[in-house]
């Protein structure tokens, strides 16, 4: 379903960017529609950006399901320790 939406995208993509070109050739950059097309263009990029991005996730996802499972991975616990046995100052106000 993913490579369906990612082919779609890069075609509107290009198509739009063809059409646009076109328009603007034609009508020598004073064309109003050349330009709504070219604003119309990020909508096929975020599709081809969300799915290579759901892509890249779920592939992280797996490896840290296993470093997850892993029995001899222990969290180590952090305890902050008091300013004043460390040399901070309490500032007086």
């Amino acid at each position: 379903m993913n490579n369906a939406r990612l082919t779609i995208s890069w075609l509107v993509f290009a198509i739009l960017i063809l059409l646009s070109a076109k328009l603007f050739i034609d009508s020598e950059g004073g064309s109003i529609y050349s330009w709504a097309i070219l604003l119309v263009i990020p909508i096929p990029l975020f599709l081809i950006i969300s799915i290579y991005s759901n892509d890249f996730k779920s592939k992280d996802d797996n490896e840290i399901g296993l470093v997850s499972e892993n029995e001899d991975f222990k969290e180590i616990e952090k305890k902050a320790e008091d300013p004043l046995e460390i040399g901070f100052d309490i500032p007086i106000l």
